[in-house]
C-alpha cells in the first residue's frame, strides 16, 4: 500500500504541475479540464490497486482497478472496498481520508469537463445563428479592444466576440464571451467574414497567436487578421510568411497617429513665405517617425523645409538615424540640439526660429508635454506675436479633452492640440479601417489597376504603408496648386482642382510626387542602387528593386528617369517607364480617387 499510495500521491502533483502551466500558457480549458480528470483517474486507480484482491493476473487486477477509478469519476464505484483498508493503523487511516477525499473531489472534475464540452455545443449553436454576420473576434479584454469594439457595434451587421475571458465585469459592449483562447476556436468550416484582433498589451504574444491563426486559416476566405505590434521586424517577418488568402494588417500605434495628425492637422497651416519650419521636442519613437514622415510630406511646390530638433540625446539619435537611414539626414536642413527645452541653450536656439509654424512636443510622459506646450506657446507669443499649430502627444483621453479645452484667467484658449490617447486611436479617429486606409487602395488601384481583389496590396507591407504616404500627400499637393482657396471640405477642393487641372499643372505634380516618392524611400532607408549594381543582383533577386538590401534605382532627380528607365528596360527585358507611375497617381486624383 505505501508504494500505490506513493504513486498516487505523485502523479496528483505531477498532474497539478502540468495543470497550473497550461493554464498559465492559456491552453483550452477543455484540455485543462481532461488533464484534471485523468490525473484523479490515475491516482485512484493506484490506490485501488492493491484493495483488488480477489484477480491475481496482474493484467485483470489493473483493468479493474482503472474501471473503478473510472466509475468514481460519475460517483459509480462501490464503496465496500473502502472496507477492505486497515484503519486501526495510522498508515490506514491516511489511506482511507485520502481515497474518501478523491472520491468527493472526482465527481465535480467530471461535472466540469461535462460542462465544458456542453458549453462548447451551446458555442456552436450560437455561431449557427450568427449566419450572414460580420464577426470580430479579439485575442483580449483591454482598453484598445473595448474602444475598438464600441466603434464596430455600430457597425450594419457586425457581431464582437471576446476570447480568452477571466473577468466578464469589465466587458462593457453587446457580444459573445468566450473563455478559450483565440487560437483554439474552430472557424474553418464557418462561412462568415472574420476579422481577427491580436490586441493584447503584448506585442510579441500578438505576433505568435496571429503566426498560428494564419497556419490554421491560410486557406479560409474573407479573413483579416489585425496585429498590434510596433517592432521593425515584424513585417519582415510576415512578409516572408505564407498568408494564403488571409489579408494580415499591421497595426503601428505609433505610426498611425503621426499619419493621423498629419491628415487631419497638415503641416502646412500657419506656414510662412512658404516655408514649413518644424520644431519637434523630444525624439523618442514617436518624434523620429515624425521627423521622417514630415520630410515626404512637405515635398510641395515651391515650399521649403526646415526642421529644429531638441532634445537631451540629440547626437545619440542623429547617430542613430543615420544608420538606420544612410542616405536620409543629408538631404534636409535638420538641426540636432542636445538640450533640455527648458535649457538656455535652447532658448537661444528658440529665439533663431521666429518663422516656427509647427511644433510637436513628445516627451516622456503626458504632464512633461503639457509643461513643455504651455511654454512654447508663451514664448512664441511673447517674442514674436505668433502663434505656431502646437500638437503634443497625450495618452490620457480625460486630460487630452481638458487640454484642448485649456484656456488662460481670460478665457483665452491656448490653442493645443493634444493627440494620441487610446480613445482617439481606437474610437474617434480609428486607427482601423480608417477613411486615409480606403484612399490607400484607392491609390493602389491608381498603380496597378489589374490587382481588383487588392491581392499584391495586402501581400507586402510595402506596398500597403507606400500606398497610405501617396494618399495622406494628395490633400498637400491639392494645396499646393489651390493655396488660398483651399478649405476644411475635401470634396470641394477636390472640385476646385478639377476644375483648374491642367497639363501643366499635370506636369509639375507628377515632378512633385516623385520628389515626394524619393524622400519617402530614404525615410525608410532606401539608398540609390547604380545600373551597375542592379546588374549585379537583378539575376539572383528577379526585380531591379533589391527589398533586403533596400536599394532602389529610381532614387535620382526627376529628369533622369527616362535615362534609368531605358537602362532597365535592357536589364529586365521588357518596357519600363518610371515616369508613368508618377503621373499616373496625378491623373488619378483628377479622374478616379474620390475623398
Amino acid at each position: 500500500m505505501k508504494i500505490t499510495f506513493a504513486l498516487a500521491f505523485i502523479t496528483i502533483i505531477t498532474g497539478l504541475i502540468i495543470y497550473f502551466i497550461c493554464f498559465k500558457k492559456k491552453k483550452n480549458i477543455k484540455s485543462n479540464m481532461f488533464i484534471a480528470l485523468q490525473t484523479g483517474i490515475i491516482a485512484i486507480a493506484f490506490l485501488v490497486y492493491p484493495l483488488e484482491k480477489e484477480y491475481e493476473n496482474i493484467f485483470i487486477r489493473v483493468l479493474a482497478s482503472y474501471s473503478y477509478a473510472i466509475r468514481c469519476a460519475g460517483m459509480g464505484q462501490n464503496l465496500q472496498l473502502l472496507s477492505r483498508i486497515d484503519v486501526t493503523t495510522t498508515n490506514g487511516n491516511i489511506y482511507f481520508i485520502f481515497m474518501n477525499t478523491l472520491f468527493l473531489i472526482m465527481p465535480i472534475i467530471t461535472a466540469g469537463f461535462i460542462l465544458t464540452f456542453l458549453e462548447n455545443i451551446f458555442m456552436k449553436l450560437r455561431f449557427a445563428l450568427l449566419k450572414n454576420k460580420e464577426l470580430h473576434i479579439f485575442s483580449a479584454v483591454n482598453d484598445k479592444s473595448l474602444l475598438l469594439a464600441k466603434k464596430l457595434q455600430n457597425k450594419e451587421n457586425a457581431k464582437i466576440i471576446f476570447t480568452d475571458v477571466i473577468d466578464k465585469s469589465k466587458i462593457d459592449v453587446k457580444s459573445m464571451i468566450m473563455k478559450e483562447n483565440i487560437s483554439d476556436i474552430k472557424f474553418e468550416k464557418n462561412r462568415n467574414k472574420i476579422t481577427f484582433y491580436m490586441i493584447s498589451e503584448n506585442e510579441e504574444e500578438n505576433l505568435n497567436k496571429a503566426l498560428e491563426l494564419i497556419d490554421k486559416y491560410k486557406n479560409r476566405k474573407n479573413t483579416k487578421i489585425n496585429i498590434v505590434n510596433s517592432a521593425e521586424e515584424t513585417s519582415t517577418i510576415l512578409d516572408s510568411t505564407d498568408k494564403g488568402k488571409i489579408n494580415v494588417e499591421i497595426i503601428n500605434e505609433k505610426e498611425r497617429a503621426i499619419f493621423n495628425l498629419l491628415n487631419d492637422t497638415p503641416l502646412f497651416l500657419n506656414n510662412v513665405n512658404k516655408t514649413i519650419s518644424l520644431l519637434i521636442v523630444g525624439c523618442g519613437k514617436l518624434g523620429k517617425e515624425f521627423l521622417k514622415d514630415a520630410t515626404w510630406c512637405s515635398m510641395m511646390i515651391g515650399y521649403k523645409l526646415k526642421i529644429l530638433v531638441i532634445d537631451i540625446k540629440a547626437d545619440k539619435i542623429q547617430e542613430n538615424i543615420d544608420v538606420e537611414t544612410p542616405d536620409f539626414l543629408r538631404n534636409y536642413d535638420i538641426t540636432f540640439v542636445n538640450a533640455d527645452i527648458k535649457s538656455d541653450k535652447a532658448i537661444d536656439m528658440l529665439k533663431s526660429r521666429s518663422d516656427v509654424n509647427y511644433i510637436l512636443v513628445s516627451m516622456e510622459n503626458d504632464d512633461k508635454n503639457l509643461d513643455a506646450a504651455i511654454m512654447l506657446r508663451r514664448f512664441y507669443l511673447r517674442e514674436f506675436q505668433r502663434e505656431p499649430i502646437i500638437n503634443l502627444w497625450v495618452l490620457n483621453e480625460y486630460k487630452q479633452e481638458q487640454i484642448s479645452n485649456i484656456v488662460n484667467e481670460k478665457k483665452n484658449s491656448y490653442n493645443l492640440n493634444a493627440f494620441g490617447s487610446l480613445y482617439d486611436l481606437y474610437y474617434t479617429n480609428s486607427i482601423v479601417n480608417s477613411n486615409l486606409e480606403k484612399l490607400a487602395m484607392q491609390v493602389h488601384l491608381s498603380y496597378d489597376p489589374e490587382d481588383s481583389k487588392l491581392e499584391r496590396y495586402n501581400l507586402l507591407e510595402y506596398n500597403k504603408r507606400s500606398s497610405r504616404a501617396s494618399a495622406l500627400h494628395i490633400k498637400y499637393k491639392i494645396y499646393s496648386v489651390l493655396g488660398d482657396k483651399f478649405t476644411e471640405d475635401m470634396h470641394e477642393n477636390q472640385k476646385l482642382f478639377n476644375e483648374i487641372y491642367s497639363c501643366e499643372i499635370e506636369d509639375l505634380l507628377t515632378k512633385n510626387e516623385h520628389e515626394r516618392w524619393n524622400a519617402y524611400m530614404r525615410s525608410i532607408g532606401y539608398v540609390y542602387a547604380s545600373i551597375d549594381v542592379v546588374k549585379s543582383y537583378y539575376n539572383s533577386t528577379n526585380h531591379y528593386i533589391h527589398y533586403l538590401a533596400r536599394i532602389h534605382p529610381a532614387l535620382v532627380e526627376f529628369n533622369k528617369l527616362d535615362e534609368v528607365s531605358k537602362e532597365l528596360s535592357i536589364i529586365c527585358q521588357k518596357p519600363i517607364n518610371l515616369k508613368d507611375s508618377d503621373r499616373q497617381i496625378i491623373r488619378n486624383i483628377y479622374e478616379k480617387i474620390k475623398f
